[in-house]
């Protein structure tokens, strides 16, 4: 009776007998076929740990802090004012790099005396989209479409429009839709017709892979749009640096001088 008693005192404990553990050890059974065999459900009795509790800081947040909470921790005499000031500032600069990507978000007319101040002086800090248009020409109303779905996408660049004529004088209309891309106050990228995107099957999705392969957009899209061997592929000009002659431009013709304008 008394060993009756010993095993029953384990089994409501949810532990084995030394017999027990030996059969385990060696195999033969298993403490959940043990446990079980005494109409105990083995899950009663699986060992629950706490977790580690783990001590923050004031100094392990600071680097998630907002500029708001930091302003909080200034007013509450934080001890080391000099790394609250690092990270304050930190936060600044995050902010105004936030608010310079997104800046913009609409296409904006602007006529000729507009260009230096809009186009080549604000491509310092922006990639600026200039789209030469005509109102007659299909085309040129599809790039517009285009320009109204990525503008509000694409908030960090510049997307403007203006009449070609108001542009360069005598600009001719073959050439139309013609897109300019300046940044850091040169022209870095130009397309003559909307040919190489589709032509009057352009679509927005097709202007955006185009801006996307010159680095001036990151695009979610995985591949090109248009199908591999689509023609016009490369019928666009990369302009140099140092701001090189644009094809079918005569010499006096630069965009960017005050001759122009």
């Amino acid at each position: 009776m008394a060993s009756d008693g010993f095993a029953k005192s384990y089994a409501v404990s949810g532990e084995t007998t030394e017999w027990e553990d030996i059969l385990i050890k060696k195999g033969i059974t298993s403490k959940e076929e043990v446990l079980l065999s005494k109409g105990l459900n083995p899950e009663d009795f699986v060992e629950k740990k706490e977790p580690a509790k783990i001590e923050v800081t004031r100094e392990d947040l600071l680097p998630y802090a907002t500029l708001d909470e930091l302003e909080e921790l200034e007013e509450d005499e934080y001890s080391d004012s000099r790394a609250l000031e690092q990270y304050r500032q930190k936060r600044l600069e995050q902010f105004k790099q936030q608010q310079l990507r997104n800046r913009f978000g609409e296409v904006v007319e602007i006529v000729k005396d507009d260009w230096i101040r809009e186009v080549t002086e604000a491509s310092n800090t922006c990639f600026v989209f200039v789209h030469l248009y005509h109102d007659a020409l299909i085309e040129c109303n599809l790039l517009d479409e285009a320009m109204a779905v990525l503008a509000p996408k694409f908030k960090a660049v510049k997307f403007l429009k203006i009449k070609s004529t108001q542009a360069i004088e005598n600009w001719p209309e073959r050439n139309l839709p013609t897109i300019f891309v300046y940044n850091q106050g040169v022209l870095k990228f130009q397309l003559m017709t909307i040919n190489a995107l589709g032509g009057k099957s352009m679509t927005a999705a097709d202007l955006e892979w185009w801006l996307a392969t010159q680095n001036v957009v990151e695009t979610e899209l995985d591949e090109n749009p248009r199908k591999a061997g689509s023609p016009g592929k490369s019928s666009f000009t990369r302009v140099g640096v140092f701001g090189s002659k644009m094809t079918g431009l005569d010499s006096d013709d630069d965009v960017g001088s005050d001759e122009d304008k």
